[in-house]
């Protein structure tokens, strides 16, 4: 009987060769497996058959009608292997030339679907418990050990400062150590001052006049920025550098640009047969200088920050509007500003964090003149301290001023929070 091999599920040329059932003698005799058969028996391997037999048998092994063949080809010739049968099922063959071309590496490794030969799934490990809430290793414990080295930054370059500036502040100090403790003298004293009031009041003026010049500049720039579609890169960075320069650089390059006698302002005045005007020596319009400086150094920083909230804007608000018939007018007020108002909120809180505590600006170009027109909190305090060498004095000035925009802030947050709602 011819031997069969059976259809491998691995073989690489399944698409090539067309599988052969099993006979039916085999299927009645083995049962049905709904195995199939790879190919059959060519004439080449029924040759390589005889020659085998022909080797082991020591003489021919084709019949003869005188005498039959010998006995030992014989003995082959009834072997159950050379008679195209096999003493196990089709199954375990199957089963073993599976084994046989995994171990020799001629199966390629590629995804199946579940087999019968697939190893069984190993239980999935037990979760451990997590650490106590109060435990330093637990979960809500990593988020304090991430943020400990900022933490640890604040407390040593602005809490640490900050406590002993207060104590300071209760004190006539004295830098050779002979500090004596006053109390609330030098608060009393500040509310008595009238410098004092009028550098707050210039300090004030000086930030809502730099809050409502240069509130919607940002915006503007913003939004033509996010209109067009060449040169983004180049506009980016010639509006950013402004707030690259440093701020010393800066406040003698405006300090030259508004010179009363050379400046480029008072140059272009006198080519319109216009009179010179005095930008830092005339107390009307030295602040108002300083301000508009001020706001072109920051107008960049505050344009990238706007123009990257336009990226995260649906365009299919603007397609609505445009199906509704709204022009320009109506798709910024109405779609682009309120989109924009949470990072308004945030950024005229920061601007007016800065203007406040303006010193380096101010210090340059004029150092509070004239007659003491441009003095805010930040110079006053550094002429007391440094000036006088009354530390305690401008200590307590420093808290007043901390106590002025920690309220501001927290009303601030507190209006933002309660709008939201």
């Amino acid at each position: 009987m011819t031997d069969y091999k059976p259809f491998s599920i691995y073989d690489d040329d399944e698409e090539k060769k067309k599988p052969v059932p099993l006979p039916k003698e085999m299927s009645s005799k083995e049962g049905d497996l709904d195995l199939e058969i790879e190919d059959v028996p060519t004439p080449d391997d029924e040759k390589t058959r005889l020659e085998l037999m022909k080797q082991l048998g020591g003489g021919s092994v084709e019949p003869s009608h005188d005498s039959g063949p010998k006995k030992s080809s014989e003995s082959l010739e009834n072997v159950p292997f050379l008679q195209g049968q096999s003493t196990e099922s089709v199954e375990d063959r199957a089963k073993a030339l599976i084994r046989k071309r995994q171990d020799s590496g001629k199966v390629r490794d590629r995804r199946k679907t579940a087999s019968i030969f697939d190893k069984p799934i190993e239980p999935d490990k037990a979760i451990r418990p997590g650490k106590a809430f109060w435990h330093p290793l637990s979960y809500r414990a990593q988020a304090f050990w991430f943020l400990f080295p900022a933490f640890g930054f604040f407390g040593l370059f602005y809490l640490y400062p900050m406590i002993q500036g207060f104590q300071i502040s209760l004190t006539h100090y004295s830098p050779l150590g002979n500090s004596i403790p006053v109390g609330w003298d030098n608060y009393q004293r500040a509310f008595q001052d009238s410098l004092f009031w009028q550098t707050v009041v210039n300090a004030l003026f000086f930030t809502l006049f730099s809050l409502a010049l240069g509130l919607w500049p940002p915006i503007l720039l913003a939004i033509v920025l996010n209109e067009i579609s060449r040169g983004k890169g180049l506009f980016k960075v010639l509006y950013l550098l402004p707030f690259v320069i440093p701020a010393i650089p800066a406040a003698n390059l405006w300090k030259w640009i508004f010179d009363e006698g050379f400046g480029v302002l008072n140059s272009i005045l006198g080519l319109l047969s216009l009179p010179p005007v005095g930008w830092l020596t005339d107390q009307r319009w030295a602040l108002i200088s300083i301000a508009v400086m001020f706001v072109w150094k920051n107008t960049g920083w505050f344009m990238l920050i706007y123009f990257a909230a336009l990226q995260n804007l649906p365009e299919e608000l603007y397609e609505a509007a445009e199906l509704d018939g709204a022009g320009i007018r109506k798709k910024a007020f109405n779609i682009t500003v309120p989109h924009l108002m949470p990072i308004l909120w945030i950024l005229s809180i920061i601007q007016v964090l800065t203007a406040f505590q303006i010193f380096t600006e101010v210090f340059v170009m004029t150092k509070g003149g004239p007659m003491h027109a441009t003095e805010v909190i930040g110079t006053y305090i550094y002429k007391t301290a440094f000036g006088t060498m009354d530390l305690g004095y401008a200590s307590a000035m420093a808290m007043l001023m901390f106590g002025i925009l920690f309220i501001f802030t927290m009303a601030r947050f507190l209006q933002m929070k309660q709008t939201s709602r």
